[in-house]
């Protein structure tokens, strides 16, 4: 046995294990695309309870170095904002909440054709959230937001922060030529 492995038995050991597990939280989600997207039929569940179990024994076995601790927490943070969605997301398909694209905007009241908004979302803070949809319902046409395109709006704009591993955006919304725009910048 090595020096090194003698002194702390787990590092090359844990730093293989997160690898391995930052591959299978990239391979569960594109699974899980696939399935929101109707190309699949099943959800990968056991592969997430798997996985979820595997995140668990690697946060409380055995005693790891700062840094460790600090990956493997980042590791574990990661998978929950997707496995939250993800169970979100299975929850609403269960008691039938389509999962549908927000209907076409009607054509825009005189004097809005270019206007433009920026907002800061966080998903650490579902405030910033409320304050896009507030935004959002702003620049529809006169017909406004239903509660329910509402929170599926909200919804898509955490998936794609989530697909996108950010977990801060700017988004701007602008309105052109009757079109409502919404683009997430870094």
């Amino acid at each position: 046995m090595p020096v090194n492995d003698r002194l702390n038995p787990l590092s090359t050991v844990t730093e293989q294990q997160v690898a391995l597990l930052e591959k299978k939280i990239d391979d569960l989600k594109a699974e899980y695309i696939l399935f929101f997207n109707g190309d699949t039929r099943q959800p990968p569940e056991k592969k997430r309870e798997d996985l979820e179990k595997a995140i668990r024994k690697l946060i409380y076995g055995g005693s790891k170095s700062p840094k460790m601790e600090m990956i493997i927490q980042n590791l574990a943070q990661r998978f929950s904002l997707y496995n939250n969605m993800w169970l979100k997301k299975l929850n609403e398909l269960e008691i039938g909440t389509p999962l549908t694209r927000a209907r076409k905007a009607a054509p825009p009241k005189p004097g809005r054709e270019k206007e433009t908004h920026e907002l800061y979302l966080t998903l650490n803070d579902e405030e910033t959230f409320e304050r896009f949809a507030a935004v959002y319902r702003e620049m529809l046409p006169e017909s406004g937001a239903s509660e329910k395109e509402r929170d599926q709006v909200i919804e898509s704009i955490k998936t794609k922060m989530l697909t996108h591993n950010l977990v801060e955006a700017r988004v701007t919304f602008s309105r052109q030529k009757g079109k409502l725009n919404i683009r997430i910048k870094k």
